[in-house]
């Protein structure tokens, strides 16, 4: 049972209604309520739950006859905001069991009854409610949907007129939106419909969306997640057929309250734009949803080389610049470099730069600049003088932590921030502490731990914390120290990914181990930095290296004045044409490659025999040597569609399978996808998988066949 929007409101405003008025009971009444669904806790008893036929308070509990007092000792020593939440909980969990008991559907059965078991469980312990561990840790992809869909909409945009752009920015933020509320098929349903698609894992996108964005919706003491922040183009895959039909059929019936000549341009350019997605959907090369593997952190600069050598480019631009006199492309870069060329007015920002992504930390980069924000190295000390100002500063950035880190105890943020052997960066604005990194230094040990990071709340989402860890990651390195490590929750997790942190370990543990503060229920990352580059500067320069490129293809461009008409020849049959026998393509300055595929093919198949030696003698690699045996998992072949194993790969190899690197990629990347797709995340074979992959990863790139 998927109930529909309205419904959904209607149901979690009588959640609410019942949530206020058992607030409004008398405090006596509350406790009893709890404690029906409280543990008793005298020594010995196993009662689960108060019961009383009497509404006294101070009545026995008639299953083990105990005090009522017994089953209220966590429930008396919680804070009043805490009790609050417990009492919500006790309707959420009746507003589940109403639902159990009128669910048809076994799968959303199976989905309340877990749930309900999780509530009572945390309630009984006092503690929030996790979801996460049964179904897998959130975000499930690498490239979520929001980020795709971004992406595209900035891919797309300069094809278009201003006005359009800023309608395909309205359209890519109504399709987030739209998805976010729409309502998956059940499995049974999908099933009928789509007899031919992969049931296993369709199901598992279900019963993700269903307990963790759905069923949140109305059961508000679960986290609720939005679908397009945890879920990527697998989740697209199966349901973005009807989601642009939906879309399409929604816009329709809105389109008579626009004026005509935008009522034409939505029905032309919103149709366009989604054929275009759903190319990009299915198409498994695709650019917005980034590469099939993720980078290999046994590098800890991946991509930085083109960065740091003056004399690297990609092949692309190698080639461009071979056919572009040197003196147009110091012009081009004088365009871009000197204000006195930019188009636009003073303050801002010239053609070039709205069309380009700006940099998260731009804006506070040049706040920096402007002399609006100042950043400063302050320290306690025991043996000398501490400026009032900085003893100031610190006042306020236990201020900023307080807050921002509810969940620190505020004593053990203030011994820290004013312990003489921690630093803190403090970010100032109209010389007051808006933010700042709390640190402390391990020179002998060679790394820095970050202890606490934060931003005050009125000035987040402005690229203040990037700037921040920056500046932090730029002092490091004149110190001398080029490693951090730091324990991240998980809601942080994502943001130290951003800059630069991995749940990698490369730092040898005696070198940490008993120095760094433990924090249970958080993950330790680690970055690394690179002494040769100007962190401050990365994002800037990153920008201008877009740029010169996007100068240098407008110029190729517009010596290109012939414009050709389409190919006819696929409509007559043709399946395959030489790429050199399009019209203008060598006029676009593109040569044939001058290596023959013969002598690829033989180079390459050295080098996958050596790789596939070198996997089978991996400590990682024993339980993918061979195929899964149905003894040991009988349900395996049910979920697994596509099995690969090492062994199968070497038969493959034998007979002459792979002519492209891609197949054999492809074949020893799936061993992995299964790996993860059959078992849970805290599996040992789960680990052997990531291990592995990394290795395998590793050789690629010593064997020059990885692609970033």
């Amino acid at each position: 049972m998927t109930e529909s929007n309205e419904k959904v409101k209607t149901m979690k405003q009588n959640g609410n209604s019942s949530k206020a008025a058992l607030r409004n009971l008398p405090h006596a009444k509350q406790l009893e309520r709890l404690a029906s669904y409280s543990t008793c806790g005298f020594e010995g008893c196993s009662c689960q739950a108060w019961k009383s036929g009497s509404s006294a308070p101070s009545k026995d509990c008639s299953s083990c006859s105990h005090a009522i007092q017994y089953h209220l000792d966590k429930i008396l020593s919680m804070a009043t905001s805490q009790r609050e939440k417990m009492l919500d909980m006790t309707v959420d969990i009746e507003l589940l069991y109403s639902f159990y008991h009128r669910e048809t559907e076994p799968v959303q059965k199976n989905v309340y009854s877990v749930l309900v078991k999780l509530l009572r469980q945390s309630l009984s312990q006092g503690s929030e409610p996790n979801i996460e561990t049964p179904l897998g840790k959130p975000p499930f992809e690498s490239t979520t949907i929001a980020k795709a869909i971004t992406d595209f909409i900035a891919a797309n945009d300069s094809h278009y007129s201003t006005e359009e752009q800023q309608k395909l920015t309205e359209f890519g933020k109504y399709l987030l939106y739209f998805t976010n509320q729409f309502s998956l098929p059940t499995p049974a349903n999908y099933s009928d419909r789509n007899p031919e698609s992969d049931q296993a894992a369709y199901k598992t996108i279900y019963l993700r969306w269903f307990a963790l964005c759905h069923v949140p919706r109305i059961v508000t003491s679960l986290t609720q997640y939005d679908v397009t922040q945890i879920f990527g183009v697998s989740f697209l895959k199966f349901t973005f057929p009807i989601i642009k039909k939906q879309f399409l059929d929604k816009t329709e019936s809105v389109l008579d309250r626009m004026k005509p000549e935008r009522q034409q341009m939505f029905r032309v350019l919103l149709p366009q734009l989604l054929d275009a997605l759903e190319r990009e959907i299915f198409n498994d090369n695709s650019a917005i949803w980034g590469p099939t593997n993720t980078t290999s952190s046994n590098d800890p600069f991946p991509g930085m080389d083109s960065i740091l050598d003056d004399q690297s480019s990609s092949k692309s631009v190698s080639s461009m610049k071979q056919c572009i006199p040197n003196d147009t492309i110091v012009k081009i870069v004088g365009s871009i470099t000197d204000p006195a060329k930019q188009v636009g007015p003073a303050g801002l920002p010239n053609r070039r730069e709205r069309n380009s992504h700006s940099a998260r930390d731009e804006g506070a980069r040049l706040e920096e600049e402007k002399g609006v924000l100042r950043l400063e190295v302050i320290q306690n000390s025991l043996y000398k003088d501490v400026p009032k100002q900085h003893l100031l500063w610190l006042v306020g950035m236990q201020n900023v932590y307080v807050l921002q880190l509810p969940r620190m105890p505020k004593e053990y943020i203030a011994r820290l921030v004013f312990d003489s052997k921690h630093k803190t960066l403090c970010l100032i604005k109209n010389n007051a502490v808006i933010g700042g990194i709390c640190f402390r230094q391990f020179p002998s040990q060679e790394f820095t731990e970050v202890v606490f990071h934060a931003v005050s709340s009125n000035e987040q989402v402005k690229g203040y914390g990037t700037h921040l860890m920056n500046h932090l990651k730029d002092y490091h390195v004149q110190c001398g120290i080029y490693h951090f490590l730091t324990y991240a929750d998980q809601y942080a997790i994502g943001y130290f990914k951003k800059q630069g942190f991995t749940d990698n370990i490369t730092l040898p543990k005696h070198k940490y181990e008993g120095y760094i503060k433990d924090y249970e229920g958080a993950t330790l990352m680690q970055c690394t930095l690179n002494p040769k580059i100007c962190y401050k500067q990365l994002s800037k320069v990153i920008k201008r290296q877009k740029e010169i490129v996007q100068g240098l293809v407008e110029w190729k461009q517009s010596k290109i004045n012939k414009v050709y008409p389409g190919l006819t020849c696929f409509k007559k049959g043709v399946s395959r044409i030489p790429i050199e026998s399009i019209p203008g393509i060598q006029e676009s300055g593109w040569t044939p490659s001058s290596v023959k595929e013969e002598e690829h093919s033989n180079v390459n198949q050295k080098h996958f025999l050596h790789i596939w030696n070198r996997l089978k003698g991996h400590n990682s690699a024993w339980p993918f040597l061979e195929p899964v045996k149905i003894e040991i998992a009988p349900d395996y072949y049910q979920y697994i569609k596509y099995p690969s194993d090492l062994q199968t790969i070497g038969e493959k190899l034998t007979q002459g399978y792979y002519k492209t690197k891609k197949m054999f990629i492809a074949d020893v990347n799936r061993i992995f996808n299964n790996c993860r797709m059959y078992n849970d995340p805290n599996t040992e074979y789960y680990k052997y998988a990531g291990n592995l992959q990394k290795f395998f990863i590793s050789e690629l790139k010593e064997a020059g066949l990885y692609d970033d």
